[in-house]
């Protein structure tokens, strides 16, 4: 079983501006804290982003990883393709709620399975301090663009 954390953030930001910055998966490494890097490997017919590697600082190691996309109405989803150094599974998913026009809240929940023998207190303070870091640093690009 894996470890599972999920952060909501209230954005000072319009949805659609949000929601673009989070489909935007090859410029993350701007704003997602620990992600090294993001090739995108594959767009579907609409130019949206099917597959990528990642490359993230997971503390105790570098990982590289792909990973295949969904994009849905009021979000992302996301999936690990195989296993990695790190991993044996990662499930993640990004959704965004307009709150009025201007404003918006960000989820992101994450359930990763680790390969590394990490005592499960190391696990979940890695998994929740990445999905804490994630949210608040999608929080303060989006509100710096809107400026």
């Amino acid at each position: 079983m894996g470890i599972r954390a999920e952060h909501t953030v209230a954005i000072a930001a319009p949805a659609e501006v949000v929601l673009a910055t989070v489909r935007d998966v090859g410029a993350q490494p701007e704003w997602w804290p620990g992600m090294l890097g993001s090739e995108v490997l594959e767009e579907d017919d609409r130019g949206q982003v099917r597959r990528a590697r990642i490359v993230n600082d997971a503390k105790v190691v570098t990982d590289t990883f792909e990973v295949v996309y969904e994009h849905l109405d009021d979000g992302l989803t996301w999936e690990l393709q195989g296993s990695s150094r790190a991993q044996r599974s990662q499930q993640g998913a990004w959704r965004v709620v307009a709150v009025d026009d201007g404003a918006c809240d960000a989820t992101l929940e994450l359930t990763i399975e680790a390969a590394l023998p990490l005592p499960k207190l190391v696990q979940r303070r890695v998994v929740g301090d990445a999905v804490r870091g994630a949210a608040e640093g999608l929080r303060r690009h989006c509100e710096a663009l809107d400026d």
